[in-house]
């Protein structure tokens, strides 16, 4: 079987959890290269995977005649540029969401796709995760009717490091547009108006570079279909993700607070674990993520994540923001 050569540009968090999968966790992919502009962050790939090659320009990544794909997991704001330059040099791409925080540089990723006609994937991991999978099959079924409602919880358990907040995008560029994405795919079609309101509740850090912690959002389509969306980094006692899809027969009720299916009872109440943080929860929707984007490459099937499905996200989290600011409902035409 013909194997993907795969380099990981961004050695961050995600990036390096992405390089480890494609460095062991798949059989028909093997990572070659990696970059990051940080040289601890390289040092300590390099102790761990001392056979793949290291750089500091992810130009010299993207130079490399023998790679066949990249996986894109470097700041926010970078992702639009490097999409474009991988893109151009042939390789097959994947990039972690959001795909870009500049609608004039999507619309530039689009004419570059189309151009290229080439292989783009967007990083909504939740879409691979065995719950949510099951959830949207048994809604396809038709056996609890027609989807009408969608509430969306997304709240982490502290601020991300100021550093990466500052090139994030914002608590609903980086973190809200993953339930943005889930509205979408569950209910279908378009969003017609949003409203939204926020602000610092606890995260004070956060106010100097314009950012908040917490945000309420509620989204009406144009089928007449509503969302709620609730984005927070104010969970101190844990990662919590959420989902319920209301239908006119019946429900699909999604996500659990337990990382261990074990309650402890004593003279004091009950007690259980909570789910640390996103790696935890969605280590098997990362892997899983990854081996469609290695076959779909080997396959020469179309992106399971499209980018217009990244772009679509995208639009709505700016109409989000820009409801925040007015403080009042934003129409999309």
């Amino acid at each position: 079987m013909k194997r993907l050569s795969c380099g990981v540009i961004g050695l961050g968090r995600l990036g390096f959890k992405h390089a480890q999968t494609l460095a062991g966790r798949i059989e028909n992919v093997r990572l070659i290269a990696v970059s990051d502009p940080v040289e601890g962050a390289r040092k300590s790939f390099a102790e761990r995977f001392s056979s793949v090659e290291t750089f500091a320009h992810y130009q010299d990544l993207l130079a490399r005649k023998d790679l066949d794909a990249v996986v894109i997991a470097s700041s926010t704001n970078t992702h639009g540029i490097i999409i474009m330059d991988a893109l151009k040099a042939g390789k097959a791409v994947f990039c972690e969401k959001p795909v870009t925080l500049d609608m004039q540089e999507a619309a530039d990723i689009r004419k570059t796709l189309a151009a290229t006609r080439g292989f783009l994937m967007i990083g909504f991991m939740r879409r691979f995760d065995d719950p949510y999978i099951l959830g949207k099959k048994r809604i396809e079924s038709g056996e609890l009717g027609d989807p009408v409602y969608v509430t969306c919880i997304s709240r982490d358990p502290a601020a991300p490091p100021i550093e990466f907040a500052k090139a994030s995008g914002g608590l609903v560029l980086d973190m809200c547009v993953h339930d943005i994405d889930l509205a979408r795919w569950f209910l279908g079609g378009d969003v017609s108006r949003v409203f939204a309101q926020g602000g610092v509740l606890m995260c004070e850090e956060l106010k100097p570079i314009g950012d908040i912690d917490h945000i309420n959002i509620e989204f009406a389509f144009k089928s007449g279909r509503l969302a709620h969306l609730e984005g927070s980094r104010n969970a101190r006692y844990g990662y919590d993700i959420r989902t319920e899809v209301i239908c006119t027969k019946g429900a699909v009720f999604i996500g659990d607070l337990r990382q261990t299916a074990c309650v402890v009872l004593n003279q004091k109440g009950a007690l259980t674990d909570v789910v640390p943080e996103f790696r935890t929860r969605f280590d098997k929707a990362y892997l899983t993520e990854m081996e469609h984007f290695v076959r779909d490459v080997l396959e020469g099937k179309p992106s399971s994540v499209t980018l217009e499905d990244g772009i679509a996200a995208v639009e709505l989290a700016f109409a989000i923001n820009k409801s925040y600011q007015l403080k009042a409902p934003v129409d999309l035409a």
